[in-house]
């Protein structure tokens, strides 16, 4: 018995294996143009530029403090005033063979200063020490007035005095002023004040001087004891050098003043007197660290003081990131968000775009300005100036770029489940691939991304032995970091004729081997055929409701103006008078009936056709249909409706009657309604593929419209006119139009 059972099983299952053997016939595909969307990231580049300007005051070098080392220098300006001498030891008299010390006895001791030009003293540098370091009183090294009738010191002191620094070993001490002194041409006295000495400080600041061969011997030196001043010798004066800064102005040409910039030396030509400048250009220097130094050069032996303003211009790279949205339903859209935030004064941005982009837009804070921005087509650049930057801001660039062609090639479109799909680029270019699968029912099975299709120019993906019967979308993205495309194209896994053998094999098992596989196969078995009549009906429902349309218009709520409008009817009309009508009964406000589910659309009879309204935000769908549509309809009108938002909901509250952003809507009908059914319809062959007879009644009556009205195209409409429509025409044409026999155009 169980022999017998096995032979019928294995009988029945050679059976089915033939029939699904005789379903399995080649046939050629197309790349289809209806789909989905892949978003990319993207990455860019704003080109930032910036003026920076510091003064410096009273400085011998030039140190530039930018904030940020992320600049690169492309110009420089330097302007140098007040160029003088910078601090310079100038020695007076440096022999000693003899010293003079301040005690409580004698409380001061002078020696003249002949000053020849004027000077700026920061300082003076004395030979001597002190002994012993105890018991000191406060003693002061100044600067006095000379009296011109005795020639020692008067009672003018210039500047403050500075407490004497001197130690126990004999050597040259700076006494530094807490200001500068400006002298002017002539005589002055140089004074050690020890005034301040009394009766029991035994302490002694020893002060050497040259008695025997000094050169200056016109050169006076004072005493100050018990309270006066006289002339203790001429010709033997103390040592001192002096610290200071004369204040001749010099020219940078005179002096071959120069200064260093990234190894390179520029001159520095005469400005006013005393004063001078550079400007380089064309530069190109990074800026390692924050801090700007260039050396100066000239050919003076002392080092020079100025006084400096420097102007630089900047400019640097940073990154922005965005998207790129590639589908079918419309071209290419671009989007960057820049990160623009002002360091500096006169900062602006460039951002150059790639060669394709076209509907250039700038949105600050979601604000479209781009009617204030320097868009050029020409060097395909965004400018935006310095006036229209704050910090703070958000900032998005938008464009859309025309979408690449991609071809497929395609061996043939149906499929058993448990079979390999595979399909090939034609002529593959350089770039990133996508091939995204979605099932039946619009969900996402797969996806397998190719950074270099020269290596392997194919896609493959095995339909698991469970797959459901249905069309199955396939997307193939290309991406190559300035361009971009789409192509798709439908595949079918079908299930055999023969399916009804499974449940023969089924029974026979549950009469042999039990109940509970079997039972289950079963129960897919009809699962599948549910799914199959659900998806029929919904087809069906989806092309009564195409046949049923006569007109769409789209209408922006403020202005009443229309944005939007196409005609399904060989009828002509004029859509500005229509939906003005409508609006005027919206304006009566008349009770009209709403639907309960959907109550923002409202339903008008008027004549024979039935008129559907819609609002939603800033627009009104206005639809003009032969009769009432299917309660699905109501749910593409959402769809579409919440997709139209999305894509041109900026325009629509911005909108100042400008209808081309509004271009694209069309489109988003063949996604949302499947208009493409209404669309002219060229022939084309069938090759070897398997044509139905409904298919080929259909062909034949194509056929025949066209000759009688001796044009190369024809409409569904033609084809179909009664109300009650045929389900299996539809499937028909449905499958016709899959297969491109055919073949829509517009």
């Amino acid at each position: 018995m169980k022999s017998k059972i096995k032979t019928f099983i294995s009988i029945n299952l050679l059976i089915l294996s033939v029939f699904i053997a005789c379903g399995n016939h080649i046939k050629i595909g197309y790349a289809q143009t209806n789909g989905d969307s892949l978003i990319y990231d993207v990455n860019y580049y704003v080109h930032e530029f910036s003026n920076f300007s510091c003064i410096q005051t009273n400085t011998n070098h030039i140190n530039i403090s930018i904030p940020s080392a992320k600049w690169n220098i492309t110009n420089l300006e330097l302007n140098l005033t007040d160029i003088k001498l910078g601090e310079e030891l100038k020695s007076i008299e440096e022999g000693r063979t003899d010293f003079r010390y301040i005690y409580k006895n004698v409380a001061g001791y002078g020696v003249q200063l002949n000053i020849t030009e004027d000077i700026t003293l920061l300082g003076v540098q004395i030979y001597g020490y002190l002994e012993p370091e105890i018991d000191v009183p406060p003693v002061y090294v100044q600067i006095n007035g000379y009296d011109q009738l005795n020639h020692w010191p008067n009672n003018t002191v210039y500047g403050s005095p500075v407490k004497i620094n001197m130690l126990t070993v004999p050597n040259w001490y700076l006494q530094s002023f807490p200001e500068p002194i400006s002298l002017s041409q002539g005589n002055y006295y140089l004074v050690v004040n020890g005034s301040a000495y009394g009766p029991s400080n035994n302490s002694r600041y020893y002060w050497y001087l040259n008695d025997e061969d000094s050169i200056h011997t016109n050169l006076n030196t004072s005493v100050y004891d018990t309270g006066v001043w006289s002339i203790e010798d001429q010709g033997k004066p103390f040592t001192h050098r002096l610290i200071q800064r004369t204040e001749k102005s010099y020219d940078p040409e005179d002096i071959n003043m120069t200064v260093m910039l990234d190894d390179n030396i520029y001159n520095i030509t005469n400005g006013s007197p005393g004063s001078g400048n550079v400007e380089i250009s064309n530069l190109n220097v990074h800026l390692n660290q924050s801090d700007l130094n260039l050396p100066i050069y000239h050919n003076q032996s002392v080092g020079l003081m100025f006084n400096l303003t420097s102007n630089l211009k900047l400019e640097s790279y940073s990154t922005a990131p965005g998207t790129l949205e590639v589908a079918e339903t419309h071209d290419n859209y671009w989007s960057v968000t820049p990160t623009i935030d002002p360091e500096f004064s006169n900062y602006s941005v460039k951002f150059n775009f790639p060669q394709k982009w076209s509907d250039v837009s700038v949105l600050r804070n979601d604000v479209n300005i781009t009617s204030s921005v320097d868009i050029n087509y020409i060097e395909n650049e965004v400018y935006i100036s310095e006036n229209l930057i704050s910090e703070g801001d958000s900032w998005e660039i938008t464009a859309s770029s025309s979408k690449i062609d991609i071809n497929l090639e395609v061996s043939r479109i149906e499929f058993f489940a448990g079979q390999e799909l595979k399909f090939f680029i034609t002529d593959p270019v350089e770039g990133n691939y996508t091939f995204v699968l979605t099932d039946t029912y619009e969900d996402q099975i797969n996806v397998t991304t190719k950074l270099n299709p020269s290596e392997s120019d194919s896609f493959t993906y095995t339909f698991p032995s469970n797959a459901l019967d249905g069309a199955y979308k396939a997307f193939v993205y290309w991406y190559n970091g300035t361009d971009a495309g789409i192509a798709t194209q439908i595949f079918t896994v079908i299930l055999p004729e023969v399916i009804d053998w499974t449940l023969i094999i089924g029974i026979v098992v549950i009469a042999g081997l039990g109940s509970a596989v079997t039972a289950s196969s079963i129960v897919l078995a009809k699962k599948n055929k549910r799914k199959k009549i659900a998806l029929k009906e919904k087809t069906i429902h989806k092309f009564m409701d195409i046949l049923n349309l006569n007109y769409v218009i789209i209408i922006e709520k403020k202005s009443s103006l229309n944005i939007y409008d196409q005609a399904f009817t060989e009828k002509k009309f004029n859509s500005t008078l229509v939906s003005g009508f409508l609006e005027a009964i919206r304006s009566f406000g008349l009770d009209i009936s709403r639907s309960e589910e959907h109550s923002q659309t409202i339903k008008l009879e008027y004549q024979d056709s039935k008129i559907l309204m819609s609002d939603f935000k800033n627009f009104r769908l206005i639809f003009i249909m032969k009769d009432l549509p299917s309660q699905q309809f109501y749910e593409v009108i959402n769809d579409l409706s919440l997709e139209i938002e999305e894509k041109y909901g900026s325009y629509l509250k911005n909108f100042k009657g400008n209808l081309q952003p509004f271009e694209g809507i069309e489109s988003l009908l063949r996604r949302h309604m499947g208009t493409t059914f209404l669309y002219p319809l060229k022939l084309t062959g069938t090759g070897k593929m398997k044509i139905a007879p409904t298919e080929k009644t259909l062909i034949n009556k194509a056929i025949a419209i066209m000759k009688k009205s001796r044009i190369d195209y024809f409409y569904v409409t033609q084809l179909i006119r009664e109300i009650t429509f045929d389900s299996k025409e539809i499937e028909a044409l449905y499958s016709l139009i899959i297969k491109r026999v055919f073949n829509p155009f517009f």
